[in-house]
């Protein structure tokens, strides 16, 4: 999605490139340093406009990515399902599901008025049909429920609460990687796990989570995207990165099973000369691997340092050296 595609689709015209830049600015000290009324911009046609060209230009690519990590099967069979996008703000990850191949129907679930007319105008100007709003959930079984953001903005008991309204077989959840966030997507990890729900990603086994009482690590991943370039000058202009991103991600299905990789890197260590060092989980169990560089190629070595938290390997143990496994790594999965 180019930032020229969706301008002619906000509520509010922007001026000058500048112009619009200073309001995602404002956004974005909305959301850091002026926390005391979160709901402030969303008061602001301007605002929301600002907001609504930053994140559906970003998310597009976002949720590409993120749906790569996830089983094949599953997305395919999600592409049916009606689609449900709570708190959805203007609608980016509605549009972005629609842009990946989602054919179902599409519920937007939003409170703030001025964001649903924003969706609106979105949903109509860029071709789409078949959008409904509502500002409150209703049942829908065998439906898809997507938290883009929204989780970490109401916690565990509001996203526990419209989980059990809308009743959804699959859940998926795209969050800020944040320590913060961190111990609420834990209690509803729990939550899910007890109705019922199957977790897909990113833990290996439905078992309780190793870094649940560590206080300082957390599960969360990267991704790295390519954005248009109008879209990465915006970004360069405001002073985000939005290519190197930490996410929290997880996704639950009542009714569809596979087998999860039983190792993921949870933790990227200081590199040492002569290996790589890992915090991996391994069906629940946080464990510190060692990769020696020597015999490794050096495309391979340049391959293994740019391996970020979140991803899969298969690996064969070689020794434990004290607390620490050797291994050789097989796969990157």
């Amino acid at each position: 999605m180019r930032l020229e595609d969706c301008l002619p689709h906000l509520l509010y015209e922007f001026s000058s490139e500048s112009d619009l830049t200073r309001a995602i600015q404002e956004v974005s000290q909305n959301f850091t340093t002026n926390r005391g009324d979160l709901t402030r911009y969303l008061k602001d046609q301007r605002l929301v406009s600002a907001y609504t060209a930053f994140y559906l230009t970003t998310n597009f690519p976002k949720l590409r990515e993120v749906a790569r990590w996830l089983p094949r099967d599953w997305v395919e069979g999600l592409k049916s399902c009606d689609f449900v996008d709570l708190g959805a703000g203007p609608g980016t990850f509605s549009l972005a599901w629609r842009d990946l191949g989602g054919e179902g129907a599409v519920h937007q679930i939003e409170t703030s008025e001025l964001m649903q007319a924003q969706a609106l105008k979105l949903w109509r100007g860029l071709g789409n049909q078949g959008l409904s709003q509502a500002k409150f959930a209703r049942k829908l079984p065998g439906s898809f429920l997507l938290f883009g953001h929204s989780a970490n903005e109401m916690g565990a008991p509001g996203a526990i609460r419209y989980i059990e309204e809308v009743s959804p077989d699959h859940v998926l959840f795209i969050e800020p990687g944040t320590k913060a966030f961190f111990p609420e997507m834990l209690k509803i990890r729990d939550h899910l796990l007890a109705a019922g729900f199957k977790v897909l990603f990113p833990c290996p086994e439905p078992l309780a989570c190793p870094m649940r009482e560590s206080g300082e690590d957390w599960c969360h991943q990267f991704i790295t995207v390519r954005q248009e370039d109008d879209v990465e000058r915006l970004s360069q202009l405001a002073r985000k990165d939005r290519r190197h991103l930490p996410l929290i991600v997880h996704a639950y299905s009542k009714t569809f099973a596979t087998k999860n990789p039983e190792e993921r890197i949870v933790r990227v260590l200081p590199e040492t000369k002569f290996s790589f060092e890992w915090e991996v989980c391994r069906n629940n169990i946080l464990e510190h691997y060692q990769v020696m560089k020597r015999n490794l190629s050096k495309d391979r070595i340049k391959e293994l340092g740019a391996l970020t938290a979140g991803t899969p390997i298969e690996t064969r143990l070689e020794k434990v050296v004290e607390k620490t496994k050797r291994v050789e790594l097989l796969r990157i999965l």
